[in-house]
């Protein structure tokens, strides 16, 4: 009587609290199916399938399907290394320094990676704070391998050092949070024009205050770099040969705790066929070498970090690249996986590469060593495939 009126079914999915139209059919069959593969796929909080049927000028709707996706239980995260060279901070200027920066970017690694974020980010931002928080024990994990260090360097007691390191964690994390509370009365950050910012904090808060205000800000204009690459560009971006020393100490420093993720090195170093041409590449450009037509280039970005490097406007940037030198020497990674046998003449290579104008290497005795340890590895390597287990062992003691 009043016909078979028309039906067809949407698919629609929920990210990060928004609903999405993902697409509409005439079959049900197809709708399901394509709300199924969503949920497998991932990436959505939940599905839903919409019946949509008209029938004598009215419209029906009907939810024939509505999914959560299974809450998947991610496991607590872990220190990202130890806390050796942890410097034994008594103030907050202490806590926000370079050296203990370097020492949180390797205890909370796995951390900033996750929120793509440096230690300067860390300490001057009260919403990461609240996150580190809900990590559960990793915060005071940190804490007490930095206080069990100080004890084992300095026969302190580990359980006031644990105080006196919580203190100063609570005094950053409170003034980020009134940082955050007071920002809209505070100077803006003028990336056009650091001259400028610096003379209006100065203004706002005094000359003392500059650096933890300045930081502070510069922090928020870091997130629109999104990735600690992104990030690099930006600080990067504010540099030229203009900006003043007291501004290059202050960006210096965060360009090096964006370095001191592997992660972000290995993108920095752009696409290499294997580890050892990848170490060529970051030898060769903090010595401002003309370009090795064998060896793939390292990105812009990279390339302006040790040009500033080798002016001598970067020198924490050059401390911590060749750290990460000497880091990744001490692995057990092979120089080039696709021939486990030439890792002796690579080494070698490398040692030759590493030499400066001077014939000292790059690094000095530290990076020395390292490449001295990698190269008694692989002689153990060999003198065991030929079963002389007993001289290797004698080997490792020499």
């Amino acid at each position: 009587m009043f016909g078979k009126g028309s039906t067809s079914y949407e698919v629609q999915s929920r990210r990060e609290g928004r609903w999405n139209i993902q697409g509409a059919f005439t079959d049900q069959e197809a709708s399901l199916s394509c709300a199924r593969s969503l949920l497998a796929a991932g990436g959505v909080e939940e599905v839903k399938v919409i019946k949509y049927r008209t029938l004598a000028g009215l419209s029906l709707e009907t939810v024939i399907l509505h999914k959560k996706a299974p809450e998947v239980k991610s496991k607590p995260l872990m220190l990202g290394g130890t806390a050796e060279g942890a410097p034994v901070c008594r103030t907050l200027e202490d806590l926000r320094g370079f050296e203990s920066r370097v020492v949180i970017g390797r205890l909370l690694r796995v951390f900033l990676d996750r929120l793509r974020i440096t230690p300067t980010e860390l300490l001057h931002s009260w919403p990461h704070f609240r996150k580190l928080d809900e990590q559960g024990a990793l915060l005071s994990a940190a804490i007490h391998a930095t206080a069990r260090h100080h004890a084992d360097l300095h026969g302190t007691v580990v359980a006031t050092r644990v105080k006196e390191l919580r203190r100063l964690v609570d005094a950053a994390a409170a003034e980020a949070r009134d940082f955050l509370a007071e920002r809209k009365n505070l100077p803006a950050f003028n990336a056009q024009d650091l001259d400028d910012t610096s003379r209006r904090i100065d203004l706002a808060v005094g000359e003392e205050a500059h650096d933890t205000l300045f930081l502070s800000l510069l922090t928020l204009h870091l997130v629109e770099g999104g990735t600690l690459a992104g990030k690099l560009d930006l600080l990067l971006d504010l540099i030229d040969d203009d900006t003043s020393p007291r501004h290059l100490i202050l960006l210096d420093g965060v360009m090096a705790d964006a370095l001191g993720s592997a992660d972000t090195l290995k993108e920095l170093l752009g696409p290499q066929p294997s580890l050892f041409m990848g170490l060529c590449a970051l030898v060769d450009a903090l010595y401002g070498r003309d370009p090795d037509p064998v060896v793939p280039q390292p990105t812009v970005a990279l390339s302006r970090v040790c040009d500033l490097t080798l002016r001598g406007r970067a020198p924490l940037c050059r401390i911590v690249l060749i750290d990460r030198l000497r880091q990744t020497l001490l692995t057990d990674q092979p120089l080039d996986r696709r021939d486990a046998k030439a890792e002796g003449a690579l080494i070698q290579d490398l040692t030759q590469r590493l030499k400066g104008p001077d014939d000292q290497p790059l690094g000095g005795a530290p990076v020395a060593k390292a490449l001295e340890r990698r190269m008694v590895r692989h002689r153990q390597a060999i003198l065991r495939e030929q079963g002389m287990h007993h001289i290797a062992d004698q080997l490792s003691g020499a």
